[in-house]
């Protein structure tokens, strides 16, 4: 009897624990981190029934005017804020990601390119892939929108970082506002070049186009936790304080931090955080 009264015991505790979660909530920002919001957000739910949650993507930068401004209450980035950005918010790892470099196969005439032609053909420097040894044919460069965390980080890791100095984006670019619509521009374009998050370029690939190499390197997931792949960022929950114990915000983000969260991440086609 006794086992039995604790056992009950235990089951009104866990059903407590989840209806202490209700409410309407909306969260919003990148458009990587919303494959993983999406999925945790249902689960999330299902353990709190009377909980509803919408996450709205509209990009890092868009994310985390939105939660600023005290529109949302979280927000997804891709993006690696300076803390003059964030402005006393706080940002929380909660994946790895590495961003693909994929190209249309037709006009191109490459598999693999240095992180230095990757700058110069995003700088403007280099606009025929024969220059690289490829085919006679003009690149199209395709780019993300300035309110993209993608757009920022691919900036940062590859236009600036490698070379100690800011090297600008040329103007002669397609600007798309996701990755779905990157794989589609490239994938329609002979010649030209994009950038998204890993998880994306596998559907580039089973649609017919090419995903490079980095100085040889190929990003996969060994590769960008070992450090290898260069072009890697972490994927972050953006809160505009320090989550606070009991809240919603911060139980949801211990939730994609716990191991099924990380499951979540993994299912995504994200890395999931390195253990400790």
């Amino acid at each position: 009897m006794k086992r039995i009264v604790i056992a009950t015991l235990a089951l009104v505790a866990a059903a407590g624990a989840y209806a202490q979660y209700s409410g309407s909530y909306t969260f919003g920002g990148s458009t990587t981190v919303a494959p993983i919001a999406y999925a945790a957000i249902e689960r999330f739910q299902k353990e709190n029934p009377g909980l509803k949650i919408s996450y709205e993507a509209v990009g890092s930068g868009g994310g985390l005017k939105a939660l600023l401004a005290g529109q949302i209450s979280l927000s997804g980035s891709s993006a690696d804020f300076s803390a003059d950005q964030l402005k006393g918010a706080v940002a929380t790892p909660i994946a790895l990601d590495g961003l693909s470099v994929i190209v249309n196969k037709k006009g191109t005439g490459i598999k693999n390119i240095s992180m230095e032609d990757l700058a110069r053909i995003y700088h403007g420097d280099v606009t025929n892939w024969k220059q690289l040894g490829g085919a006679n044919a003009p690149i199209v460069v395709v780019n993300r929108d300035e309110s993209s965390g993608t757009y920022a980080a691919f900036w940062e890791l590859v236009c600036q970082k490698p070379f100690g100095k800011a090297i600008a984006y040329t103007k002669n670019a397609i600007v798309t506002k996701e990755n779905g619509e990157v794989a589609v521009k490239v994938l329609a374009t002979p010649g030209a070049i994009g950038y998204v998050g890993m998880a994306f370029a596998q559907e580039v690939i089973k649609a017919g186009g090419l995903e490079l190499s980095i100085d040889k390197v190929m990003p996969t997931t060994a590769n960008v936790v070992a450090k290898k792949y260069p072009i890697s960022r972490y994927l972050y929950i953006v809160t505009k304080s320090q989550p606070v114990e009991g809240t919603v915000e911060k139980a949801f983000i211990d939730y994609i931090l716990s191991p099924m969260g990380q499951a979540i991440v993994k299912s995504a086609d994200y890395i999931p955080l390195p253990k400790k």
